[in-house]
């Protein structure tokens, strides 16, 4: 499963891209297909409406259609196709990895070092981010620090998932689908016009499967799926220049709470701890981990010594409310829009969490409100520009507890870790970006944002319960920390011809500080990066090759780092930390390449070759990382895929689409213990089949997702792995009306 040499799959898919570029060429030097080649898609990754080809930005656009044929209805399926994308899961919240920066704090405190946007609205908490993946136009994906005009800590890069609006057209449609794991599906749309200035679109969405994980000897709850979304969204076109869009979302985000596997389903090794603390073979970490393949089954077991009676529930919820309004003053364009998200939070999870039999309660509520105030230019003279302001405010709040069974035959706990967390998280910024063309084919663009965080929170409890009459216990803490950054961005772009572009830029990007869930482990300052890029973009063959290839270099500095350990073999020494404890440097070349084959193929190649490694890293006084490898960043994932359409002699259409991705070896570390757990390099492929009928009413599809059914690490807790989705397959129908 492991061997890194090309599958079949691979082979036939690189055959038919070299077959299909002679083709092409081919038919450019006689009489060029006349179909129009491959479809421009307009973008609004910097705040305005513009081509994907004309835009020097590193990014990466999927379009329904493209979502459709793949049949992407997860955000962790998205890394398939986007090269240096590394899109995970822990704990049920996702985790993005952009060109190996991260962010592992997935507590109240932490916030995404990739910038997670609907339609615009920054999405703070990460178990929110999964549940909009259904009635898309597009989704783009900026990879590199967008500090300039993506204000909240943006390091990694940001993705925009832009929403199918209301259009004048009475119309809707229905799907299902039926799936191994007793999956059900479902997703509706409706879209009417009201009058000469409204419109009101309606689709919902439903996600239902078992869990993927075997439940072991004692049978107990495991993780499954059981989200609910629906979104409206209203629009009124006053005139051609003025309209307002009102957006109302809920999910549902239910099922059975998260579970991880052992660490030695997929280890042999040394475990660390001992009795009572631990059981029989477990630790929180094995050292010197060797990595045997003991197949899907064994790794997707989740063999707990123990049996929890409890109700494993996860019913958490999140509502969001959208306001976009738009006018245009003389030329320019004004834009404000107002975003507010209510989560709720309660679940509860069982499993091994820091390398012990746990049972952990989640209750809480978040509040998050948004406002950004935004012009730009309208104009057709040779500049171009951007400004605004933004505003964020959210107020956390979470009671948590880790109970711990450790006497036989756990059936009673006796450690009790709490923690009563309530955070308010303050972000303001004032942003402007410029781009003058010096002549028709050279421009010039320079950006610059001040933003100013503020982030504060109290919890009397911190992981250690208060002993009666005390209302606090010796862990509390209460925090109140600022922090101002001014992030710049200066490029240049050239058409070398007509459809082929050079750019090159220096940009910086900035991710607040904050502090840790125990006093003793303290505050943390912001983490840097200043990113070197240069690339080129570029139309050939008459619009049916599209090819996009950048280099660039990061310099990463004040690196936050989240460790998740425990002092001793206590459970109650156990905790997670972020400290500045590394600089880091990044260098890697990216490839994009689309080739429309006649009028019914489209073979798609992607490549990432990456040198992410830590400049000055020492976890300890012992301990030296400096010149190791970055976690979740492997050295080359290359994407192949191909669509090809069959139109029928009753004008019915077929699809057939099948992709592979390779990626070589990454690690998950234990900085503190010097342990590294290796994931091989692996391959996994997709394919799937669907009609269309003539008349656009109805379709079908089958479809089957990672056929190798490869198992993969996602991310580590302290004794456990959480992992990535075993082969999946299934029928997926719809109705248009």
């Amino acid at each position: 499963m492991n061997n890194p040499k090309l599958t079949s799959i691979a082979q036939a898919l690189i055959a038919i891209g070299s077959l299909s570029i002679a083709t092409v060429a081919v038919a450019a030097e006689g009489d060029a297909q006349k179909d129009g080649g491959l479809t421009e898609v307009i973008i609004t990754a910097q705040k305005i409406a513009q081509p994907a080809s004309k835009t020097p930005l590193a990014l990466s656009v999927i379009t329904g259609e493209d979502l459709k044929n793949a049949g992407t209805v997860d955000p962790r399926a998205l890394a398939a196709t986007l090269p240096n994308v590394e899109i995970g899961q822990e704990s049920g919240m996702l985790q993005v990895s952009i060109r190996g920066v991260t962010s592992l704090d997935m507590t109240e405190k932490g916030d995404p070092s990739a910038a997670f946007h609907v339609d615009g609205a920054y999405v703070p908490r990460y178990e929110a981010q999964a549940v909009a993946f259904y009635d898309l136009d597009r989704i783009e994906v900026l990879r590199g620090p967008q500090g300039t005009l993506y204000g909240r800590n943006a390091t990694a890069g940001a993705i925009n998932l832009i929403t199918n609006k209301p259009t004048r057209k009475l119309e809707g449609k229905v799907g299902i689908e039926l799936g191994n794991f007793n999956t059900r599906r479902y997703d509706a749309v409706l879209n009417i016009p009201l009058g000469d200035v409204w419109a009101f679109r309606a689709a919902v969405n439903g996600n239902k499967h078992d869990t993927f994980l075997n439940p072991g000897p004692n049978h107990i709850p495991l993780e499954s799926q059981d989200d609910k979304s629906a979104r409206l969204h209203l629009l009124g076109n006053f005139t051609p220049d003025t309209s307002l869009l009102l957006t109302v979302e809920h999910n549902d985000i239910g099922g059975a709470g998260v579970s991880p596997v052992p660490l030695t389903n997929f280890f042999s090794g040394t475990p660390t701890g001992t009795l009572p603390f631990t059981a029989p073979g477990r630790g929180n970490d094995l050292l010197n981990p060797v990595y045997v393949d003991r197949g899907s089954d064994a790794q997707r077991t989740a063999a707990w010594e123990f049996k929890q009676d409890l109700n494993q529930h996860r019913d958490n919820y999140a509502n969001s409310l959208r306001a976009e309004f738009k006018t245009k003053l003389g030329e320019t364009e004004l834009t404000y829009q107002l975003a507010q998200m209510r989560m709720h939070t309660d679940q509860l999870n069982n499993g091994v969490y820091f390398g012990f039999p746990f049972a952990n309660f989640i209750n809480g509520d978040s509040k998050a409100v948004s406002n950004e105030l935004r012009f730009n230019s309208t104009g057709t003279g040779p500049l171009r520009w951007v400004a605004g302001v933004y505003h964020f405010d959210e107020d956390n709040f979470r009671h948590s507890e880790y109970n711990t069974y450790i006497t036989a035959p756990f059936g009673s706990f006796v450690v009790n870790l709490p923690f009563l967390a309530s955070i308010n998280n303050k972000s303001k910024a004032a942003f402007g970006q410029a781009t003058y063309s010096l002549r028709d084919d050279t421009r010039v663009t320079a950006g610059l944002r001040y933003t100013q965080d503020r982030k504060s929170g109290y919890d009397p409890l911190s992981g250690e319960a208060a002993v009666p009459p005390a209302t606090t216990s010796s862990k509390a803490y209460a925090q109140d920390v600022s922090f101002n950054n001014t992030s710049w961005k200066v490029g240049i772009d050239h058409d070398l011809m007509r459809n082929v572009m050079l750019y090159a830029s220096v940009s910086t990007g900035y991710k607040s500080g904050g502090f840790n869930a125990e006093a003793d482990t303290g505050v943390y300052q912001p983490e840097t990066l200043k990113s070197f890029e240069a690339g080129v973009k570029g139309r050939f063959f008459e619009n049916h090759l599209q090819v996009s290839a950048n280099v660039f270099h990061y310099d990463y500095k004040n690196q936050q780092l989240t460790i998740t350990t425990c002092r001793t073999n206590d459970p109650a020494t156990c905790h997670s930390f972020t400290s500045n404890a590394a600089n880091s440097v990044v260098n890697g070349l990216e490839i994009e390449s689309k080739l429309k084959v006649g009028t019914g193929g489209e073979f798609r190649a992607t490549a990432a070759f990456t040198d992410a490694h830590f400049k000055d890293y020492h976890p300890s006084t012992t301990i030296d990382y400096s010149g190791r490898k970055l976690d979740r960043a492997p050295s080359t994932t290359i994407g192949l895929g191909y669509t090809h359409r069959f139109l029928l002699e009753n004008g019915a259409e077929i699809a057939a689409t099948l992709s592979t991705r390779h990626s070589t070896s990454y690690y998950l570390s234990d900085p503190t213990l010097d342990v590294r757990y290796r994931q091989p390099s692996f391959r996994k492929s997709d394919a799937s089949i669907g009609y269309d009928s003539s008349d656009g009413k109805w379709n079908v599809q089958l479809f089957v997702k990672n056929i190798e059914d490869e198992i993969t690490l996602q991310s580590r807790v302290p004794g456990a792995f959480f992992i990535s989705d075993p082969r999946t397959f299934g029928l997926r129908a719809g109705y248009n009306f």
